[in-house]
C-alpha cells in the first residue's frame, strides 16, 4: 500500500510530518511517547485499515523528528490542539481515532476540547497509567535535570523491561535482538526541547490524577479500550476499571504481551481495531 509523506503546517510555529494511505472514512493515529509516524506502518494497522476501505493519517507529534519543536512547556492539551489543527489543515472532520499509550491522553483531551471532531476511538494500552509510569517519568526528568541527557543504556534497559513480555525477557536471544533494535532506532526527538516537552506532558498528565472519573463519564462516543496482559505502564485491572466509567465502552485484554504488544508477537489487536472501525461507518 503506497504512503504519501508530507510536512503540514499546523500553526505558524509548528510543522509536523504526516503519512497518509488508503481512501475512505478517515482514521487518525495518535501515537505514544516519542513515536514517529512511520511506526504505525510496522504494526500492520495502516495496511489493514487501507485494505478495509479506510484512509489513515499518522503524524509525528511536536518535538518528534522530523516535526518541529516549539518552545515548551508542552501538555496533553497542546498535543490535542495540534491534532485538531492537523484535521483543520487537511480539511478533515468526524474521524475515528486510534490511540496508543500516551496518545490515549491526547485523544481524551481532543474529545473533550474539540467535541464533534471524533466519531469514535480505540484506546490501546494507555487508558489508566500506573505508578510505574509515574516513577519512570520522574526518573527520566531527573536524569535530564542532573546530567542534561538520558544515557542510551538506560533507555534501552527501560524499553526492554517495559516493552517485552516475560517470555521474551527470559530468552537471551530475544533480549539481545531487541536490545540491538532499540539501540539502533536512532534519535527520535527533534531536539532536547522536544524531548523534555513530551516527557513533561506525559508526567503532568499522570501526576494530575488523569483520567478522572468525571472526564471518563463525559466521553460520549463509541469507545474500544484494549489492555495488554503484561503491561507495566497500563495494567489491565486499572484499564478495565477506567473503561467501566466510559458509557458503553467495549473492553478487552490481549493475552500474552507487554506494553509493546503491537510489535512483539502475533495478536489479534489489528483485527479487533479494524472490526471496531468497520462498525462505526
Amino acid at each position: 500500500m503506497s504512503t504519501e509523506v508530507s510536512q503540514v503546517e499546523v500553526r505558524p510555529d509548528l510543522r509536523v510530518e504526516v503519512r497518509r494511505s488508503g481512501s475512505g472514512p478517515t482514521v487518525l493515529f495518535n501515537g505514544g511517547l516519542g513515536q514517529p509516524a512511520q511506526v504505525w506502518e510496522y504494526t500492520g494497522l495502516s495496511d489493514a485499515l487501507a485494505t478495509a476501505g479506510f484512509a489513515t493519517v499518522a503524524h509525528s507529534a511536536r518535538g518528534v523528528a522530523p516535526s518541529s519543536a516549539p518552545a515548551g512547556p508542552y501538555s496533553a492539551a497542546d498535543l490535542a490542539d495540534d491534532a485538531e489543527g492537523l484535521l483543520d489543515a487537511l480539511g478533515l472532520d468526524d474521524v475515528i481515532v486510534v490511540a496508543y499509550s500516551m496518545g490515549c491522553y491526547v485523544t481524551q483531551e481532543l474529545i473533550r476540547r474539540h467535541p464533534g471532531r471524533v466519531r469514535a476511538t480505540a484506546l490501546v494500552a494507555g487508558l489508566q497509567p500506573s505508578p510505574i509510569g509515574e516513577l519512570v517519568g520522574r526518573m527520566e526528568i531527573g536524569l535530564l535535570d542532573t546530567y542534561g541527557t538520558i544515557p542510551s543504556d538506560v533507555m534501552t534497559f527501560e524499553q526492554l523491561v517495559t516493552t517485552l513480555h516475560p517470555a521474551l525477557l527470559q530468552d537471551p536471544a530475544s533480549v539481545r535482538g531487541w536490545s540491538e533494535i532499540f539501540a539502533s532506532s536512532g534519535q527520535v526527538w527533534t531536539d532536547d526541547v522536544g524531548l523534555r516537552g513530551n516527557l513533561m506532558a506525559s508526567y503532568d498528565w499522570i501526576t494530575a490524577g488523569e483520567p478522572t472519573a468525571e472526564r471518563l463519564a463525559a466521553i460520549d462516543i463509541p469507545t474500544l479500550a484494549l489492555a495488554f496482559e503484561h503491561d507495566l505502564f497500563f495494567p489491565p485491572a486499572g484499564c478495565r476499571a477506567a473503561a467501566g466509567q466510559i458509557p458503553g465502552a467495549q473492553f478487552a485484554v490481549v493475552d500474552g504481551v507487554g506494553h509493546g504488544g503491537f510489535f512483539t508477537g502475533q495478536t489479534d489487536v489489528v483485527t479487533r481495531i479494524v472490526d471496531f472501525c468497520r462498525a462505526q461507518v
